[in-house]
C-alpha cells in the first residue's frame, strides 16, 4: 500500500521527532518509543526517495523515447516535403516551357497553374557602392542604458530593397543592379476533375 504521507511530510516528522529526543525531560522509555518511529520514518522516507526517483527515470525515459520519435517524425515530414516539391517542379517545368496549358487535366484530377509574384534575387554582394546608395535600405541597432543614455553597443547593416528592387526589375529593368536577378514563381492547386471526359 502506497504511503498516504508525501516525502516532505516525513522528513518534517523525523525532523520533529529528532527534537523532541534531544529535550531534557524525556525518560529512556519514551526516547527509545521515539527512536523506534524515528527509525520507521527512516525506512519510509527511503522507499518514498526511491519512488520519486522512479517516476523520474520513467519521465526521462519517456522524454527520450518520444524525442526519438518526434525527430524521426520530423525527417519523415521533411522527406515528404521535398518529394511533393520536386513532383510539383515536373509540372510547373512543363508548364514554364509552355508544354502544357494553366489548367492541366488527366482522368481524375485536373489542376490550376497561376503566376505568383516573382522572386528576388538580389545578389547584394555583388553590387557597386551606387547601386547600393540607390536600392539598399539600413538597419541600426542601438544598445544604450536607460539612465544617461550611454550607448554600449551600435550596428548597421546595409540591405537591398526588395520591393522597390522588385518593382524596377519588372518595369525597367536595366536602370536595376546588373546583378540582380527576378525569378518567375507559379503557384498550383490540384483537385478531382469537376466533368470527366467522355469519348475516346
Amino acid at each position: 500500500m502506497a504511503d498516504r504521507k508525501t516525502y516532505k511530510e516525513i522528513l518534517e516528522d523525523q525532523k520533529m521527532i529528532e527534537d523532541l529526543i534531544d529535550l531534557p525531560h524525556i525518560d529512556e522509555e519514551e526516547r527509545q518509543e521515539l527512536a523506534a518511529l524515528w527509525k520507521d520514518l527512516k525506512s519510509r522516507e527511503a522507499y518514498k526517495f526511491d519512488a520519486i526517483i522512479s517516476v523520474i527515470k520513467e519521465c526521462d525515459n519517456c522524454i527520450d523515447q518520444f524525442t526519438k520519435e518526434l525527430d524521426d517524425l520530423r525527417d519523415n515530414v521533411d522527406y515528404w516535403k521535398t518529394k511533393r516539391k520536386r513532383v510539383i517542379n515536373i509540372i510547373k517545368a512543363a508548364y514554364q516551357s509552355q508544354l502544357i496549358s494553366s489548367k492541366p487535366t488527366g482522368l481524375k484530377y485536373q489542376a490550376t497553374i497561376k503566376n505568383v509574384l516573382p522572386k528576388v534575387q538580389e545578389n547584394f554582394d555583388e553590387w557597386t557602392e551606387a547601386e547600393q546608395r540607390k536600392f539598399g535600405i539600413k538597419k541600426t541597432v542601438t544598445v544604450e542604458t536607460v539612465r544617461d543614455g550611454e550607448v554600449i553597443k551600435k550596428r548597421e547593416d546595409v540591405y537591398a530593397d526588395k520591393e522597390e528592387l522588385r518593382q524596377t526589375l519588372m518595369q525597367n529593368p536595366s536602370e536595376a543592379p546588373d546583378a540582380a536577378r527576378l525569378v518567375r514563381r507559379v503557384s498550383l492547386s490540384y483537385g478531382l476533375r469537376k466533368r470527366l471526359q467522355k469519348g475516346v
